[in-house]
């Protein structure tokens, strides 16, 4: 990891090549989903933290005027909270089968299985894009930025999601931080995202703390896979002691990373 003296991003060089990363995005990628039952409440627990995306963005936009476009949208429960609050949806998602998934969830082919890059959308459709856990993962985020900028209308929304440097889950593992992964590529402070976001022309940043409905047998099991020292250590002791009714329920936690709402600008500024 190699950190910028001014802004404080931390980025990956060399960054590991696409066979290292097709191994780690394999099945087993997501917890959570060892039978139907479990698969069943991670949808519920993705469900939850998106209406609360889908709610920061309402409060910006008039969600029967506009397209909303998700970047990563897995099986489609954030596109669902999404449509059920007026939105028309469009997604993108780089597995197949969870594209094809997401398009039965949703009842229509609202999906498209690829990449930003790949995806067959016109310039300025949408007047929101949200991708959260995502910009972490790509290997040119400011690329990145610039081809959504070039697919929201004018005045449109982007609401990004990304683990935060300035996190107290950051601050208090520091080099055991859990979002230490090979990865994630680029690992952003409120600083870092707001530099970037100006840079590809948006404007009317707000950036928060990150908030995600979890449960305990979630979190318990997240360390368990990434392992903290003690922490790691003390979550399965607490899993152990927790009744089930309990390890499954919802809560709302200030989870590790920042929320980023910002409107696209006129122009763009010229990169410096």
């Amino acid at each position: 990891l190699y950190a910028c003296p001014e802004c404080t991003l931390e980025f990956l060089d060399p960054q590991p090549d696409a066979s290292v990363l097709a191994s780690i995005y394999g099945q087993d990628y997501f917890l959570g989903e060892q039978d139907d039952a479990a698969a069943k409440r991670r949808s519920r627990m993705k469900s939850a933290t998106g209406a609360l995306y889908i709610d920061a963005i309402a409060r910006t936009v008039h969600p029967d005027q506009v397209e909303l476009l998700e970047i990563g949208c897995g099986h489609g429960e954030v596109l669902m909270e999404a449509r059920r609050r007026g939105f028309r949806v469009s997604g993108i998602e780089v597995s197949g089968h969870a594209a094809s998934m997401a398009n039965d969830y949703l009842g229509q082919p609202a999906v498209h299985a690829g990449s930003l890059e790949t995806a067959p959308f016109a310039a300025g459709r949408f007047g929101a894009v949200l991708a959260a856990d995502v910009i972490e993962h790509v290997p040119d985020p400011q690329t990145f930025l610039l081809e959504i900028r070039q697919l929201l209308s004018p005045g449109g929304v982007l609401l990004l999601v990304t683990p935060s440097l300035d996190s107290w889950t950051r601050r208090l593992m520091r080099s055991h931080w859990m979002e230490y992964k090979v990865e994630h590529l680029f690992y952003f402070s409120a600083v870092a995202i707001r530099l970037l976001l100006e840079r590809c022309g948006f404007e009317e940043i707000r950036i928060l703390p990150n908030r995600k409905v979890l449960t305990i047998d979630y979190i318990c099991r997240h360390f368990d896979r990434f392992r903290v020292p003690l922490l790691s250590t003390l979550a399965g002791l607490l899993r152990r002691v927790v009744p089930e009714r309990l390890a499954h329920r919802h809560l709302l936690v200030p989870a590790s990373g920042l929320m980023a709402i910002a409107r696209k600008a006129a122009e763009p500024r010229p990169s410096r």
